[in-house]
């Protein structure tokens, strides 16, 4: 193989690592970080180097107090890729969001859908982003399967809901309201235990379902995904369902 300049041969093949890793469509730096075990200054020279060769490009989101690098591969590193692999370039999850869920506007959903979809996998679960549906009352954010689960998930950042009272002009309430019809359940990834909680005095009251916020899965790499289940029978499977 050709390389595009001299690099050295440890250097090169965590490009190669990472060039594959991106054409499954990840997007953010820390999901690639971790499934290469490398952080510091072994993922500086990484990303510089894809950057320089114009494998990559690279923006920074800021959220809760951190800045979060989201990536994608360009044309010359799609091309580059498909043609020394083999492989398929599956689209960026980024710019799933970005012609789906306008993610540029909503810059902040749409990084917590894929921080999301980072701890789903890294917990052994497949995962789409916007997955579409044949259901023209329900939009979900994230579709996230393992085993006999398959669950459709919306991921919340308002701090509140607008209303919590029920009543058919309640765009938040008939959300949930539509997904518990679709599904059997609801399902919610929040962004603080204090949010989740928040919602879920809502929803337990009303719906079967589960539910998962960002920051005990990120202090937490081992826990479960859901860290909240509620009348969930045993037998409720979604295999079938809808």
């Amino acid at each position: 193989m050709q390389k595009v300049r001299p690099i050295r041969s440890d250097l090169w093949r965590r490009v190669e690592n990472a060039l594959q890793i991106l054409a499954e469509g990840v997007s953010l730096r820390v999901e690639v970080e971790y499934r290469m075990g490398i952080h510091g200054g072994a993922s500086k020279r990484l990303f510089d180097t894809l950057i320089a060769e114009g494998f990559v490009e690279q923006w920074l989101l800021p959220m809760n107090r951190f800045t979060y690098g989201v990536v994608r591969l360009t044309e010359l590193g799609a091309d580059f890729t498909m043609r020394e692999y083999g492989i398929a370039i599956n689209p960026s999850e980024w710019d799933v969001l970005v012609q789906k869920h306008n993610a540029e506007e909503h810059a902040n959903h749409a990084f917590a859908i894929l921080l999301f979809a980072y701890h789903a996998r890294r917990r052994g679960w497949r995962v789409e982003v916007c997955p579409p549906v044949d259901n023209p009352l329900v939009e979900p954010d994230v579709l996230v399967e393992k085993g006999s689960d398959r669950i459709y998930v919306e991921v919340e950042v308002l701090r509140n809901p607008r209303k919590l009272r029920d009543g058919a002009d309640n765009t938040w309430v008939r959300k949930w309201r539509n997904q518990r019809n679709f599904q059997g359940r609801v399902a919610v990834c929040t962004l603080t235990p204090k949010r989740m909680q928040g919602i879920l005095r809502y929803l337990k009251l009303r719906y079967p379902g589960v539910a998962t916020e960002l920051t005990t899965l990120a202090k937490q790499p081992d826990s479960d995904l859901w860290l909240e289940r509620w009348n969930w029978p045993n037998e409720f499977s979604m295999r079938g369902y809808r």
